[in-house]
């Protein structure tokens, strides 16, 4: 095996297609992180020895350190940690009884990847190649309406993954990750959903995007024609594009936004 990659959510959506091209292009062993055993079992049988499953969920303590375990008592020696883990919540007005879902949203898709990176660090800076790559969202370029704990939590991520790459630049390959809408298990629970998986790129085609870019040492990556706009609206318009982003969830009127304004 050429490298050793760490995937949270790797049992579907991007995490699935990250580990199945690295397994089976790029000759590498992934220890692929879910919750779910028979999932992970699953992709196992696809992929053969090269995927290592382990039922791992990334917000406990009790979990993480199970992991460390098992890497060091197997010899494994990661290369390429790949924080891919999240939860994306209904798109609605942030109200004083969804303060807990913000909570549960942080501590998924931020405080988890903080952990994690703190828990491999160490054996990352051994690795001749080591690499840390978050996954964060479109979402931490551009604010959304309906969006307050997604947006919260995929912005620190963001931020935290810029200061790790100026402060680990000359040890670690560090890149963030900010996909725009892509059809993954992410939306089965919203409203509408069918339109996504309908317009939105597939995650095995966005997957290939990231991995080739990141093969060509981009540490800014951005995917799909959505987030590209949300990128370049924000970067010259500031505020007023946060503006054009809530006008358009007003007059789409797909079910998914029904709540997410304030209208009482």
């Amino acid at each position: 095996m050429s490298k050793t990659a760490v995937i949270s959510g790797a049992s579907s959506g991007l995490g699935y297609e990250i580990a199945k091209l690295l397994c089976t292009k790029y000759d590498c062993r992934v220890i692929g992180l879910a919750r779910r055993k028979e999932k992970l079992d699953a992709v196992r049988g696809e992929l053969g020895e090269s995927f290592v499953p382990f039922v791992c969920d990334v917000t406990k303590d009790e979990d993480r350190a199970r992991l460390m375990e098992f890497i060091t008592e197997n010899g494994y020696t990661p290369d390429i940690l790949i924080n891919n883990a999240g939860i994306l919540p209904e798109f609605a007005c942030f109200t004083p009884e969804r303060a807990d879902e913000l909570e549960r949203v942080m501590e998924l898709n931020f405080q988890s990847h903080v952990k994690m990176c703190a828990e491999l660090l160490p054996l990352l800076l051994r690795s001749e190649h080591g690499a840390i790559v978050n996954v964060a969202s479109s979402a931490a370029l551009a604010t959304l309406p309906g969006t307050a704990a997604y947006s919260a939590s995929k912005s620190a991520l963001l931020a935290f993954t810029e200061s790790l790459s100026l402060e680990y630049g000359k040890s670690l390959f560090v890149a963030a990750v900010c996909p725009g809408m892509t059809a993954t298990e992410l939306f089965d629970s919203h409203e509408g959903s069918s339109l996504i998986a309908k317009f939105a790129p597939s995650a095995e085609r966005t997957a290939k995007k990231i991995v080739r870019r990141l093969k060509r040492g981009r540490k800014m990556i951005v995917t799909g024609a959505d987030a590209h706009l949300m990128s370049v609206l924000r970067r010259f318009l500031g505020r007023g594009a946060l503006k054009i982003f809530a006008f358009f969830f007003k007059i789409v009127k797909l079910p998914m936004f029904k709540d997410t304004f304030y209208n009482k």
